[in-house]
């Protein structure tokens, strides 16, 4: 293990995250919002938290040579989930010095969440928070749906020499995403152009429907990294508005595209995206959960009518099975049918290559390839028969990753529903949390749905969850990776 082209490429990020830091000082000046009795004001409290990652950034890049021209894999995960670790660390900062969150496990958890957009929150009453605040809780989700690295690799163009690890390694879908472009950082330029285009085409949509200049870039922010923190406690049900629900529903379901598609999009190459079985996939099971939910609410609650029905069904499918986590509707008051079916679809998420969360659109696929391979190879049991996606063959290798993962997931899942249960948390809630945590969802089901949050998690709870968010966000392998002592031998 190379660690010191290891720290080295942390110390880069470090300072990039302090330089991204100046943008929460200039929206705390421009606000000049009072401190909260007995801590920092925001202004100092960014500036200190800039100051500090700079530094430690400085010392770390200045100290240990660069090796990012002999990165293996094992350096890759290694980099990624440090980085993601440390970066999380200097985000929180802001949020425990300005007393937003006066415990540092909620500090830590607040930043995870939003750095891996994941959109669980401890915070009870957002609306009171001071602007810069609210704007660095939806700028670390901007940032974390592509990834802080990728940012760099886009940034920083010599870190892209043999660093196809850490594309791998950050990016949501790993090695079932391909680069669009022989050098990685154009991929990671042209990715991170399309995210801003997607981001600005929103928040003026937003503005045109009257939204307050500083709501639309938060929400814009939010919605395309499907992250789901609001600048209101009640969330998108704030506005009361479906203008914006039809606008921010829309973003949500771009956001959970594949961005390669929308770069083939962008040159025309409709037939590449019409073809493509993972976006019908993704795209058909969004309209089944539409349709499915509109026909439940109206029965359910008929003094609804139909419009409303469909309205709350399609807002809240398309950001469950986003994993975007807005709410305009307590979907713990939905019928248990419905919560059951809306769990199942956090689970599944979007496509590999998004923004969005959980096991992704294309492994579901796969998984159900292997599942109908097994059930020909009863019948010819000497038969090869490989699995297709696309009319392409999978590696076996990829096939078997997938499968894994998918044990892995549901394994991890199931363990933290145990331990939140081992510590006084009730069966629903806790299982909710493991698998919204884990599944970077946000939101869950009983204490931890819509109209509740995280707060009042035990401490021990927290820590796990907060970990459990970063798993899901790096996709189990990379940091799994880090506790095993094969990684650590030469």
């Amino acid at each position: 293990m190379n660690l010191r082209a290891i720290l080295n490429v942390i110390g880069i990020l470090l300072i990039l995250l302090a330089v991204i830091l100046i943008l929460p000082i200039a929206v705390s000046l421009i606000y000049n919002d009072p401190a909260i009795p007995g801590y920092m004001g925001e202004t100092s409290a960014f500036g200190l938290a800039s100051f500090l990652s700079g530094a430690f950034g400085m010392l770390l890049w200045k100290v240990f040579p660069s090796g990012i021209d002999h990165l293996r894999d094992r350096e890759g995960f290694a980099i990624v989930g440090f980085a993601w670790i440390t970066i999380v660390f200097f985000g929180a900062l802001p949020l425990y010095l300005t007393g937003a969150c006066p415990q540092f496990v909620d500090a830590y958890f607040e930043s995870m969440s939003g750095f891996t957009t994941t959109g669980a929150s401890v915070l009870t009453a957002i609306d009171h928070l001071p602007h810069g605040i609210l704007f660095w809780r939806n700028l670390m989700q901007w940032m974390g749906g592509m990834g802080i690295i990728l940012l760099s690799l886009a940034i920083f163009p010599a870190l892209g020499i043999g660093s196809f690890h850490l594309f791998k390694a950050e990016i949501p879908g790993g090695s079932t995403v391909e680069r669009m472009l022989p050098r990685l950082a154009e991929t990671a330029k042209v990715l991170w152009k399309t995210y801003v285009v997607l981001t600005l085409s929103e928040m003026v949509l937003l503005m045109i429907g009257g939204m307050s200049g500083f709501d639309a870039l938060c929400h814009s922010f939010s919605t395309v990294a499907t992250g789901g923190f609001s600048t209101h406690t009640t969330s998108i049900a704030h506005f009361d508005n479906l203008y914006f629900e039809t606008v921010i529903g829309i973003f949500m379901v771009l956001g959970g595209i594949n961005f390669a598609l929308h770069y083939h999009l962008l040159h025309g190459n409709l037939k590449v995206v019409l073809s493509n079985p993972e976006l019908r996939f993704y795209l058909s099971l969004l309209a089944i959960g539409i349709v499915l939910a509109t026909i439940g609410l109206h029965h359910h609650f008929p003094e609804y009518g139909i419009g409303k029905s469909l309205r709350l069904a399609s807002f809240n499918v398309a950001s469950v099975n986003t994993t975007t986590g807005y709410a305009t509707s307590d979907f713990n008051m939905w019928p248990g049918y419905l919560k059951l079916f809306l769990l199942v679809i956090m689970m599944i998420g979007g496509c590999a290559g998004s923004t969005s969360g959980s096991f992704k659109a294309i492994r579901i696929i796969i998984l159900f390839k292997v599942i109908m391979r097994e059930f020909q190879k009863l019948i010819h049991p000497r038969a090869v028969i490989p699995i297709k996606v696309a009319g392409k063959t999978l590696d076996p290798d990829h096939v078997m990753n997938v499968v894994a993962l998918s044990g892995l997931f549901i394994g991890i899942a199931t363990f933290g529903s145990l331990c939140l249960t081992f510590l006084g948390v009730d069966l629903t809630s806790s299982v909710s949390a493991s698998v919204a945590t884990l599944f970077n969802i946000g939101p869950g089901l009983g204490s931890v749905g819509p109209a509740a949050n995280y707060a009042d998690m035990p401490m021990i709870g927290k820590w796990m969850l907060t970990l459990w968010m970063l798993m899901g966000r790096l996709e189990i392998f990379g940091i799994m990776l880090l506790f095993l002592p094969v990684t650590w031998r030469k």
